[in-house]
């Protein structure tokens, strides 16, 4: 499931579960935990790269059949968030590492696997991505602290990508800085070959400037992105000061294709997990790395303890009739209380 190698000074782990495009469990995230460790204080090693032996991509996220079955479901298991915790103290260790770490991001890069490696020194990406954080349709938020990053895209963005789960391209990676270099992917050997190379010569930040000024000479720079070509209407219907403005401006619209798809995305999903997105989007801009990765265990906590992340994998995963039943109902069942207390702030963004 998970493969490393040392390559001159490169020490590489390869996400190797080809048939669930490499989704996290916690055997993995214990063997990769146990590999960095080992490497942290090893001479051998310079660098640190992610990598995937699966064709479709990079990493689906958690191995959410596992979650479900071993964790939420599972009578004899007293810790059911054991599986995130585990998760997000991995993702806290990739992002102090002592080493640099370089990712490898194609294909399917969602979830899990983007909260793995978002703190990586360097990220490179090709034409194939598609980075999205889709929790929003599963009972919960976007988690593994990627909500800070989110939190750093514009509002009206980052509204539409935090509750919708709407997939991001490779040119809005880079625009957006979520990544560090674009390159079309057929260069993508030759530059890694570059960087065992490098690695024979330099150390820490060396290696990676060094490996920038490489990735440059096959950087792809002009390409326009679904993102790109709705800008516009994602201005114009994900500015509002709360979710029940965006709701009724989208509902007022259905006329516009674009504004019906958005509407019908999220009439399908969790009205409390919604809020408590469109507020956390805010609350993050405030909080460090660590405070917003801890935040998102606490959620996740509550999605337990509520059933709603156990029936959102259910519905789209176990049994996929996508028809949740979800613990709340309507944005008119909420309780704005609840919210500020979850999320431990005193006022929402339209009170402030």
């Amino acid at each position: 499931m998970i493969k490393e190698k040392i390559i001159e000074n490169v020490g590489v782990i390869y996400l190797d579960r080809p048939k669930q495009i490499n989704a996290l469990n916690s055997d993995t995230i214990k063997k990769i935990s146990e590999i960095l460790k080992k490497w942290e204080n090893d001479d051998k090693v310079k660098v640190v790269l992610f990598d995937s032996l699966s064709d479709k991509g990079f990493c689906a996220g958690g191995d959410l059949k596992e979650i479900y079955n071993e964790f939420l479901i599972n009578d004899d298991c007293a810790d059911k968030d054991g599986f995130f915790k585990i998760e997000f103290d991995l993702d806290k260790y990739v992002k102090n590492y002592k080493k640099p770490i370089i990712s490898h991001w194609y294909g399917v890069t969602m979830g899990g696997g983007i909260g793995l490696t978002i703190n990586s020194d360097f990220i490179i990406i090709d034409e194939t991505v598609n980075w999205a954080m889709p929790e929003t349709s599963l009972g919960f938020v976007p988690d593994v602290g990627v909500c800070k990053y989110i939190s750093s895209l514009p509002q009206a963005l980052g509204q539409y990508v935090g509750l919708c789960g709407v997939s991001l391209e490779s040119s809005d990676l880079i625009k957006y800085n979520l990544a560090d270099v674009y390159i079309n992917s057929k260069y993508y050997e030759k530059l890694v070959t570059k960087l065992y190379d490098l690695s024979k010569n330099y150390e820490g930040d060396q290696i990676i400037e060094n490996l920038n000024k490489e990735a440059k000479k096959w950087e792809v720079k002009d390409s326009e992105s679904e993102i790109y070509k709705n800008i516009d209407k994602i201005n114009k219907y994900f500015s509002h000061s709360s979710l029940n403005e965006i709701f009724e401006d989208l509902k007022d619209n259905t006329d516009d294709e674009f504004a019906k798809k958005c509407c019908d995305i999220l009439k399908e999903r969790d009205p409390f997990m919604l809020t408590i997105q469109f507020e956390k989007y805010f609350v993050c801009k405030e909080l460090s790395y660590d405070e917003s990765i801890d935040l998102d265990l606490r959620i996740i906590q509550y999605a337990i303890n509520k059933n709603s992340i156990k029936e959102g994998i259910r519905a789209k995963i176990i049994d996929k009739d996508n028809n949740p039943s979800w613990p709340c109902r309507s944005l008119d069942d909420i309780s704005i209380e609840e919210v500020k207390d979850l999320l431990s702030i005193d006022k929402t963004y339209e009170e402030r």
